[in-house]
């Protein structure tokens, strides 16, 4: 039974944390869930088996125990608090942290003597990361957690590996490393991480203890929330690189910037504790900011972004994404398969491929009327996109957003260059980003039935 504190109707279908609390404001239990509202009516409405995570591994008496635990926190529960996020990562760590802070008992009443996943550094001369429990980390030099999902844990670990990779070989290969054994002696061999990037070649001495330390280091420094000062670390690094011609070092610290922006950053937590409505908040403004920004007479609630994927021209796919009140909206995707024109040259027009997807979606007016359309390329793109709005005679704002300078092209009026670190900015390179991985994907798949004869 639904009690009568509980709204259904404010809990969203969004990633996000819940906090559970008695009728003293007592805080009963922190969780986090993919789909907030299925996840915190279940307590009450008989699907118990989306219950505390305090059970055995499976089996009868596992379901009794997690059939009875969550019968007691259910009756507790006096109020519910629930925070939206973006992301697993957020997620994962904002439980973590306010599971620290309030220290609520039906997170810490474990069974069978197992115990909350931690992530830690080792304190080897070459450090691993790894996940340990309580009892392992005597032997970590750092630590960060408890983490109530062990698989998120794991999944999150996955991710940051691609942006700072470590090895997890054994200590006694490293000191061989660090000895200098004669090449006749010992021939290294790399390891299966190293050949998919996730290695920085510690198992055949391609790097110093020195320069190791540093990616352990600025992995420490991205799980403590300290981006700004990694993130202006590393430019300063990039810029001297460059200055001095050494590119390809240069090049490899774009890498790592790139993928810190593209994993959400867990310096937000604090923003999240501070204000649970911190992401509604933020996307109000940056919409708002776009409106002065582009000088739109109203407030883009509806926005949709467009790439094209090809290779010369085959298996051309295009993809519409699509952002509400500053959110993605996925129930709206939509995405084009692009025929190559009859009698063609065969090159790829990413122009004329351009304005067929528009021209498609025009045919469309049962589709929601879009506020601001972003296409994703430059002054070429953005031009033809106009053309067919013109022919249609739609009147909606319209712009080109070229990734090399992250330059603003209006059809007809000088460019726009917004300030790099603005929120507008960054929703319109979220929305166009988005469009470019939808696009991607539609692609891959149709190449692939073309390989198979599918």
């Amino acid at each position: 039974m639904i009690p009568t504190f509980l709204d259904k109707a404010k809990l969203p279908h969004k990633p996000g944390v819940y906090v559970y609390k008695d009728k003293t404001g007592k805080v009963l239990y922190v969780g986090k869930a993919i789909d907030l509202y299925h996840r915190v009516a279940s307590y009450f409405s008989g699907a118990i088996s989306y219950g505390v995570n305090l059970t055995h591994p499976g089996g009868v008496q596992g379901s009794h125990l997690r059939n009875t635990r969550t019968s007691v926190l259910s009756n507790q529960i006096a109020a519910v608090e629930t925070i939206v996020v973006e992301s697993e990562l957020e997620a994962l760590i904002l439980e973590a942290s306010l599971i620290k802070k309030y220290l609520p008992p039906f997170n810490t009443r474990l069974t069978d003597d197992k115990d909350y996943l931690y992530i830690m550094v080792s304190k080897d001369d070459f450090p691993k990361i790894l996940t340990a429990r309580k009892k392992d980390l005597k032997a970590a030099k750092e630590h960060w957690g408890p983490f109530p999902s062990s698989r998120t844990v794991k999944e999150t670990l996955k991710s940051l590996r691609r942006v700072f990779p470590w090895c997890s070989l054994s200590s006694n290969l490293h000191s061989r490393c660090v000895k200098s054994i004669p090449h006749r002696e010992w021939k290294p061999r790399p390891c299966f991480y190293y050949h998919l990037g996730l290695c920085p070649g510690v198992c055949i001495c391609l790097v110093n203890k020195k320069d190791y330390q540093k990616i352990i280091t600025r992995f420490s420094k991205f799980m403590d929330g300290k981006i700004e000062e990694l993130v202006a670390q590393l430019l300063a690094e990039m810029i001297q690189k460059s200055k001095q011609r050494k590119f390809e070092e240069a090049a490899r610290i774009k890498k790592i910037l790139e993928g810190i922006t593209y994993l959400t950053q867990p310096n937000r937590i604090k923003l999240y504790l501070e204000n649970p409505n911190f992401l509604e908040d933020e996307r109000q403004i940056a919409l708002e900011e776009l409106k002065k920004d582009l000088k739109l007479k109203v407030l883009p609630g509806r926005i949709e972004g467009y790439d094209i994927s090809n290779i010369q021209g085959k298996q051309a796919a295009g993809s519409m994404v699509v952002l509400t009140n500053g959110e993605v909206d996925k129930s709206q995707y939509r995405r084009f398969k692009i025929n190559p024109p009859a009698g063609g040259s065969g090159q790829p027009n990413d122009v004329g491929m351009m304005q067929e997807i528009i021209r498609r979606r025009l045919a469309h007016p049962e589709w929601p009327r879009p506020d601001l359309i972003i296409i994703d390329g430059g002054r070429g793109q953005a031009n033809g996109a106009y053309r067919q709005l013109q022919a249609a005679n739609y009147q909606i704002p319209i712009f080109g957003l070229a990734k090399r300078m992250e330059w603003l092209y209006p059809p007809e009026e000088e460019i726009l260059k917004l300030p790099k670190k603005s929120l507008s900015l960054k929703l319109l390179q979220k929305l166009r980003d988005e469009a470019h991985r939808f696009a991607i994907g539609y692609h891959r798949k149709l190449r692939n039935r073309v390989m198979i004869g599918y």
